[in-house]
């Protein structure tokens, strides 16, 4: 069973949604990817990820990219990625994107993308 995580650039909170997922996660797995494609991972990103234990993936990637087939769950971490999947079950988040801003709100971020990633994870697993 796969989930994707989508969000604007996939450079910061479906990256993050990503890491933890695939880090709690015992039956599913998951995927990022963007609306749009950003030149690189946010940095950080990346040192968020890594003072909790967990690494970014290598690269982003555009929701084109992606053969939805492939997702039985596709989760968007904010408003400005809401899509229109016909046939798709979509969750819809309203995450904060911390691009441009300080590692504390960075921190802030990881927090709520892990409790909502806890949270989904119990709803799929049990």
């Amino acid at each position: 069973m796969r989930v994707l995580f989508v969000c604007i650039k996939n450079s910061a909170r479906s990256v993050m949604a990503e890491a933890i997922f695939n880090n709690l996660a015992r039956k599913w797995k998951a995927e990022s990817a963007g609306l749009q494609k950003a030149e690189r991972i946010d940095e950080k990103t990346k040192e968020v990820l890594k003072k909790h234990g967990l690494k970014a993936k290598e690269k982003p990637r555009s929701i084109e990219e992606t053969n939805l087939e492939d997702y039985d769950l596709v989760v968007t971490v904010c408003d400005e990625s809401c899509v229109f999947l016909p046939g798709k079950k979509v969750l819809r988040w309203q995450i904060e994107d911390p691009v441009g801003k300080g590692s504390e709100v960075y921190e802030k971020v990881f927090e709520s993308i892990e409790r909502e990633v806890k949270k989904l994870i119990k709803d799929l697993e049990g």
